[in-house]
């Protein structure tokens, strides 16, 4: 069988030698049709796959047997390690109830009660116990020979766990646990039980129209409470301004002697303020020494002023038998400067005043460019931003150099300016 390669040489040869066609009208070509215009159908070629991974294995593995004795098969997915005994998934969900258990002789002495018998309570228990608690399931499997509710096996079994757990360990060695167990055991109310799933089946079995008049009035007795706490709470401010405030200590001022005392009291500390609030009655029994010194002043007002002047004549002139102290009230400048003391006519503000105020308020000005000049020229010619004692004369050679800091400055804006406008007037020249 001829290769590809042959084919396509011989194709090759047999299109060399065919004769050249000679000129004449070019005959006409029939279009292709539809179906010959398509493009060849492609064949998709699946690529390589690399890295495949060989396909898992699974195996029909049976599970540990239950305690009824069952067993079950599953598939399970073949590991590594699937030498290794067999795990149940499920094994989690197989859990054991903490059933109590008794023997005759406690039942005997603790657990017998007339209404049920040995046998009954048995098979309550196993029934209990294969049916994993599930009291729907216990109440449909049950069969005795008395009929009887959920309630009532809740309650039998219920006291019955109370009464082996107090026997097990005694009330006064149970933790908080075992004890809050004992309380709930020990309390079951079968009717209270019974009443709220009558209650709850109610509830289920509701007509719509019942359910939309529940809502009703459900929402009146809402507004109804919103608008009795406001009530209550514009009662309680109302009760609270009308009820005037008692005083804690009123019981002392009950009697007009108290009273008195308090008043005078009150006038005395007046007296010693600058303002003064409190007039005086008058009366001296009410206002003491202070109504009547205030009453006699009042009464010789124009006679104290007439002898006040009469006085300040006579003080004026010279007495010659008044004695003469023999201290001068006048010292010499030496003395003035020996003990520092300082005679000032200036009017002070009122207040207090400081010395180094004098050193620390003529430093800063309007602006903060100028305060910033005044430092400048203070620190270049050494004066320091902190003196340490502004005595009279510090603060008067101060005062002194501040006056041709100042002086200096207004020259320099003088300067300044004149400097700018001789700058307008050479531009204005020179163009």
């Amino acid at each position: 069988m001829a290769s590809r390669a042959d084919i396509n040489a011989a194709l090759g040869a047999e299109i060399q030698h065919q004769p050249v066609p000679r000129a004449g009208p070019v005959p006409k070509v029939a279009a292709p049709s539809k179906a010959a215009r398509r493009p060849a159908p492609h064949r998709f070629k699946k690529p390589a796959v690399r890295g495949l991974r060989p396909a898992a294995r699974w195996t029909y593995d049976e599970s540990p047997a239950l305690e009824n004795g069952l067993s079950f098969r599953r598939w399970k997915k073949q590991t590594a390690n699937s030498d290794s005994k067999p795990v149940d998934r499920f094994g989690r969900y197989n859990v054991k109830l903490d059933v109590p258990e008794y023997n005759d002789e406690i039942y005997a002495k603790h657990l017998t009660n007339p209404e049920w018998t040995k046998e009954e309570t048995d098979s309550l228990f196993a029934l209990y116990r294969e049916c994993n608690g599930k009291w729907p399931v216990i109440i449909d499997h049950y069969s005795g020979s008395t009929e009887r509710t959920m309630e009532d096996l809740k309650s039998r079994f219920y006291s019955i766990s109370a009464t082996i757990l107090s026997i097990n360990t005694p009330i006064t060695s149970m933790t908080a646990t075992d004890y809050g167990m004992y309380e709930m055991l020990n309390n079951f109310n079968a009717k209270q039980e019974a009443s709220r799933k009558k209650l709850a089946e109610g509830h289920l079995y509701r007509r719509q129209n019942e359910v939309d008049e529940e809502t009703v009035l459900l929402s009146e007795l809402q507004r109804i409470m919103m608008n009795q706490a406001t009530l209550d709470n514009e009662r309680e401010e109302l009760r609270r301004r009308l009820d005037h405030p008692i005083a804690s200590n009123s019981y002392q001022y009950g009697t007009s002697q108290a009273l008195t005392t308090f008043w005078q009291q009150l006038l005395a500390a007046d007296r010693m303020k600058k303002n003064q609030r409190l007039r005086p009655t008058g009366n001296p029994t009410f206002d003491g020494m202070a109504g009547v010194a205030s009453t006699s002043a009042s009464r010789s007002s124009h006679a104290g002023l007439q002898d006040a002047a009469r006085r300040n004549a006579r003080e004026s002139l010279p007495s010659a038998a008044a004695p003469q102290s023999g201290l001068s009230n006048e010292l010499s400048k030496a003395d003035l400067l020996r003990f520092g003391v300082v005679q000032s006519h200036e009017k002070l503000p009122s207040g207090v005043t400081f010395a180094s105020d004098k050193l620390t308020k003529p430093r800063i000005a309007k602006s903060t460019v100028q305060t910033d000049k005044i430092a400048a020229i203070l620190t270049h010619i050494g004066v320091p931003d902190l003196i340490a004692l502004p005595t009279p004369p510090v603060v008067e050679q101060f005062e002194s150099i501040m006056s041709k800091v100042h002086a200096l400055i207004d020259l320099r804006k003088v300067a300044e300016k004149e400097e700018q406008e001789l700058r307008v007037r050479s531009a204005e020249a020179a163009s």
